[in-house]
């Protein structure tokens, strides 16, 4: 009978500290128009993943996406786009986890801001309805305006 061979238990070590090594990042691409020139696979509990991207394509070039990524979420943005468009996918992502990311006018009266908060507060009727946050963007836009 032949023994098995016998395993380099450095290099079985080795193998262990570069799998510890390893480490789980989340990775926000830049906007681009068409993105096309990759596939995905799986679905329900296991999550999409990036199953292929075409070497050249704007999915490798702009998106940086990376064969094996997992496909966390995906943003929309809305500027410019048809109204047939917008409600094909409102309605599509309706039985799924949706956040928005909105603009809204309040009249000045009825926001507060504390020096060095991170958000604005809401007084009155709808105070409790909100917490907007993002401040930055809102005082700049109102200053603007």
């Amino acid at each position: 009978m032949e023994e098995p061979p016998k395993t380099d238990n450095k290099n079985e070590v080795e193998k262990d500290n570069q799998l510890s090594e390893l480490v789980e990042m989340v990775v926000e691409t830049k906007a681009e128009v068409g993105a096309s020139g990759y596939s995905v696979v799986g679905g329900g509990e296991q999550g999409i993943f990036i199953k292929e991207v075409l070497k050249d394509s704007p999915a490798a070039k702009h998106l940086s996406l990376q064969k094996g990524d997992q496909l966390l979420s995906a943003r929309v943005y809305f500027d410019n786009v048809k109204y047939e468009d917008a409600l094909k996918i409102l309605q599509c992502a309706e039985p799924y986890k949706v956040s928005f990311f909105l603009k809204r006018t309040v009249p000045g009266s009825e926001v507060s801001i504390r020096p060095g908060a991170q958000n604005l507060e809401l007084r009155g009727p709808k105070a409790k309805m909100q917490k907007m946050v993002h401040a930055e963007i809102l005082l700049y836009n109102r200053i603007i305006f």
